[in-house]
């Protein structure tokens, strides 16, 4: 699948964010979400399930574990565009179907 490079204006972003559950607008060129969960059982699908979105996208966000508080960091953008656009929003909507998660 080709990403959609298509970039989202800063006022239509504003709008669209509200509804995407549990993501947060950061510099107005990065979303953000913080995925918490109860053991590293959980972490462990919810990064196989991470690692599977980023090949059927083709898009590939920043992400980091604290492993402390068992908590996923994910960030969005393009890079090449360094901004937010079509394929952050895509990526997001889809992470957001993650069945396990705790925003």
């Amino acid at each position: 699948m080709d990403e959609d490079k298509t970039i989202i204006n800063t006022d239509s972003l504003t709008q669209i964010i509200k509804n995407i559950e549990g993501w947060e607008l950061k510099q107005n060129k990065v979303l953000e979400r913080k995925f918490t969960f109860d053991n590293f059982k959980e972490i462990t699908k919810f990064l196989n399930h991470l690692v599977t979105l980023i090949t059927e996208l083709n898009h590939h966000p920043d992400f980091s574990l604290n492993t402390g508080s068992r908590t996923v960091f994910v960030s969005l953008t393009t890079h090449s565009e360094d901004c937010i656009t079509q394929a952050d929003l895509d990526f997001a909507s889809q992470l957001n179907k993650w069945p396990s998660t705790d925003a």
